[in-house]
């Protein structure tokens, strides 16, 4: 049996990356062919638990924020991601290694050669077919996604807000100053121009043209003959214990 499309969607917080990939699983759908989407950190029992830590801002050094993503990959990858390529259906992951390069990387400074061992060994080498990335300007994504964050977003520095009473509670990466967005961009735009694979879309295109731009990147890619759906798939796809919980344009 043929092995099934891996397609990943990457960017910056607000780039509309979630959007985007569940929009080509339904324009899949249409096209009768068989996608399966999976969110990371999430999808799997492990990956749901530490997303929910990982997602707030309760102590966490940044070695064990690495090594707490390459465990929800290295869970994601053996239990959803491998056995549902070696099926011959496509796999939509938002969010992948490259993440773990933009943000942990560029993002916190940790050494990349670390972070490439790292995902090299818990993805057991597997890489993307096609990723995407929504490129956003920070302030214009942040804006997207909310909010009170982005008036700490905006410092200069990576620093606490002590007037904040909810401070312990604010999301981990949102609440990052805008000088670390702004690494983690750089980092995802040099992924994108280093990387096969890639390509950069911009993230402040109307959803639909961004939707055809992806489209005209994948269709021809889709395998004829692969598995295709049926009534019963079309009415489990979209459910909630397939979308993994709801997905935000994180």
């Amino acid at each position: 049996m043929t092995k099934g499309l891996f397609i990943v969607f990457e960017g910056g917080e607000g780039s509309g990356k979630s959007t985007q990939a569940e929009r080509l699983q339904h324009r899949l759908a249409e096209a009768r062919h068989r996608a399966v989407l999976v969110r990371e950190p999430g999808t799997t029992t492990l990956g749901l638990y530490l997303r929910e830590y990982l997602k707030s801002k309760r102590p966490l050094i940044q070695e064990s924020e690495l090594l707490l993503f390459m465990a929800a990959r290295a869970q994601l990858v053996a239990e959803e991601i491998g056995p549902t390529l070696n099926q011959g259906i496509t796999v939509i992951a938002d969010r992948y290694a490259g993440s773990t390069v933009a943000y942990q990387g560029f993002g916190r400074g940790i050494d990349r050669a670390v972070i490439d061992y790292l995902n090299g060994y818990v993805t057991a080498g597997l890489a993307p077919d096609v990723t995407f990335l929504l490129d956003a300007d920070p302030g214009d994504g942040l804006k997207r996604v909310g909010s009170p964050q982005l008036r700490m977003a905006l410092l200069p520095e990576e620093t606490s807000d002590p007037g904040r009473e909810d401070d312990a509670e604010r999301r981990r990466f949102e609440d990052q100053s805008m000088t670390f967005h702004q690494r983690v961009r750089r980092g995802y735009l040099e992924l994108a121009r280093t990387t096969p694979g890639w390509h950069t879309l911009d993230a402040s295109l109307a959803i639909e043209e961004l939707e055809e731009q992806i489209w005209q990147v994948v269709g021809p890619l889709v395998p004829e003959g692969g598995p295709g759906l049926t009534s019963t798939d079309s009415t489990a796809l979209f459910s909630p214990k397939n979308q993994a919980g709801s997905f935000t344009d994180a």
